[in-house]
């Protein structure tokens, strides 16, 4: 197999952003999101056996892409056995709160939030999952096998929250949408418009489901843990049993 080049991680030396490094014992990676008071924590754990290690970035992007335009998501990781020539492989982004926009949808700007909110993060997905084939395929082509998962960390994430707005989307392209007035309704479909395409992803997303080039992705939800009046934790554990 073609060997790649990794960075040994250290945990004393804080994580460069678009580097691969390669994990070789127990460790926990700690990723943290500071905002201007919060911060999320994720303890990304690499709980490792004889013949494993770990794989782990930080909003990695393939070689020789430009960074203007091109999305990652905040976590890349992988446990590699080469043993049994298998990749257990999870990517995901840290949301703060993807549920947090207004629950009266006949504003225009809860509706648009939404949708945005879930293209955007899908999009950030699709990339981000270019990105780690991108190198694992010289895995693949010695005969390892990938088993791949996709996930959001977030503080709340209210399915319901999102089917309704789904619903709605789909009211408001198909018929008149008896919930608001007819003028109200009027701008909210001239507004609206351009977003017919993501009625469908955004049902998928209300049932924890990504589906990219005819692919269905079960969606990992990670709920952050309220640790202090200033801080969210959580501790995801990478393995490959």
């Amino acid at each position: 197999m073609i060997n790649l080049v990794f960075r040994e991680f250290t945990p004393l030396k804080s994580v460069e952003k678009n580097i691969l490094y390669k994990v070789d014992k127990d460790v926990i990676v700690k990723f943290i999101e500071q905002h201007e008071v919060t911060k999320e924590i994720v303890n990304v754990y690499f709980g490792l056996k004889d013949g494993q290690y770990g794989i782990y970035a930080n909003e990695y992007r393939r070689p020789g892409t430009q960074k203007e335009g091109c999305k990652t998501t905040d976590v890349l990781s992988c446990v590699v056995d080469e043993q049994k020539k298998e990749i257990k492989s999870l990517i995901f982004d840290v949301k703060s709160n993807i549920s947090a926009f207004s629950d009266d949808l006949s504003k225009t700007e809860a509706m648009i939030t939404a949708i945005k909110e879930v293209r955007d993060f899908i999009e950030q997905i699709r990339a981000e999952l270019l990105h780690k084939d991108s190198f694992l395929l010289y895995y693949k082509a010695d005969g390892y096998v990938e088993e791949e998962r996709v996930g959001i960390v977030t503080k709340s994430f209210e399915s319901e929250k999102f089917k309704r707005v789904a619903e709605k989307l789909e009211r408001m392209v198909t018929e008149e949408d008896t919930d608001v007035p007819t003028l109200v309704s009027y701008k909210l479909k001239n507004n609206i418009r351009a977003y017919r395409t993501e009625i469908e992803p955004l049902y998928n997303f209300a049932d924890k489901k990504i589906v990219l080039n005819k692919t269905t992705y079960q969606l990992k939800v990670f709920v952050l843990q309220k640790i202090n009046d200033t801080d969210y934790e959580i501790t995801i554990k990478m393995a490959n049993e």
